[in-house]
């Protein structure tokens, strides 16, 4: 058998961030917190309220190159309904989405894909600043939900804006790790180290070109995370379970965590599936070093109890 799971990392949402001691005492061993839905001020008093009581060892998953759309109303989509997105949105039925880059990149016939692929469009306009593209599925379209192109990379030249205030945001406290979402290539690495030398780096592999280029992707960062939701969206199932299936994570050197629906079941229920349970010996057995809880514990029904099981498992199957 590989080396056995070390680290869970319990990520915290609005009902799990004042329990996050509870969840250390239950076997997390990581904090996350997910920049891309709070605003700076409120991942510097998060961070605050988490180094108060503990010191732990917390991840602040910074946006990257992962782009998501405005604050909106739920909008209920149909498959035909031609939508407009805008970087300044002048109507209540415009998209807002704050991202220069993607309509730069845009090209007529392109795909998008929303939600973790639960949404897909195809682009039939782009001018400056907006865009506008018709439905190919049915759908529930929240706030900040993420947004891709499928047909090619969207590439950033430096942290966005929107990433150096969160850094900014926690820069005076110890121990806090950056991940990256969307990493291309590694040499996202280095714009966070110059701003934050001391921050151990964490590259999300969750688009198809990073898959191409892991060793480099690696060898620039402190840690890697495979990331299911993205990354399915980007490969197909088929496509994601045969890449995962050859994928070695014991060969870099580095810390691999497996994330994504890894013991979703716990989100609603209060055991995994066996399926789930399977799977989760599987990556032990194949070297990964640790696993990320998402829904599990952010909007889950009792995370402190999806950590106490997780770390059960791991541990009974580490004897």
């Amino acid at each position: 058998m590989g080396p056995a799971i070390a680290a869970i990392v319990a990520t915290l949402g609005p009902s799990s961030l004042p329990i996050a001691p509870a969840l250390a005492s239950a076997g997390a061993n990581a904090l996350r917190l997910n920049a891309s839905h709070m605003q700076p001020h409120e991942l510097g008093r998060a961070v605050a309220a988490v180094r108060a009581c503990l010191d732990q060892r917390v991840v602040v998953d910074l946006q990257g190159a992962k782009m998501r759309v405005g604050d909106l109303a739920p909008k209920r989509l149909a498959t035909g309904d031609v939508v407009r997105f805008a970087a300044v949105p002048d109507d209540d039925q415009t998209i807002p989405l704050d991202h220069p880059e993607l309509f730069r990149s845009l090209r007529q016939g392109d795909t998008l894909s929303l939600d973790d692929d639960r949404i897909r469009m195809r682009v039939v306009a782009v001018g400056d600043g907006a865009a506008e593209a018709v439905c190919l599925t049915d759908g529930l379209l929240r706030p900040r939900k993420g947004i891709n192109v499928l047909d090619h990379p969207v590439e950033l030249g430096d942290l966005s804006a929107r990433d150096l205030a969160h850094i900014d945001a926690v820069s005076g406290v110890d121990g806090i790790d950056f991940a990256f979402s969307f990493m291309l290539d590694g040499r996202e690495a280095a714009w966070i180290k110059r701003r934050a030398p001391r921050a151990r780096v964490i590259g999300k592999i969750e688009r198809r070109e990073a898959t191409e280029r892991i060793e480099a992707i690696g060898a620039a960062c402190d840690e890697l995370w495979v990331c299911r939701g993205d990354l399915g969206a980007q490969l197909g199932a088929a496509r994601l379970a045969k890449w995962v299936s050859s994928f070695r994570p014991a060969t870099g050197g580095i810390p691999v965590l497996m994330a994504g629906q890894v013991l979703e079941h716990l989100t609603r229920h209060a055991d995994p599936t066996r399926s789930e349970v399977c799977h989760l010996f599987d990556l032990i057995d194949r070297g990964y070093a640790g696993i990320v809880l998402s829904d599990e514990t952010a909007i889950g029904d009792d995370p402190v109890r999806a950590v106490r099981v997780a770390r059960g498992l791991v541990d009974e199957m580490r004897g």
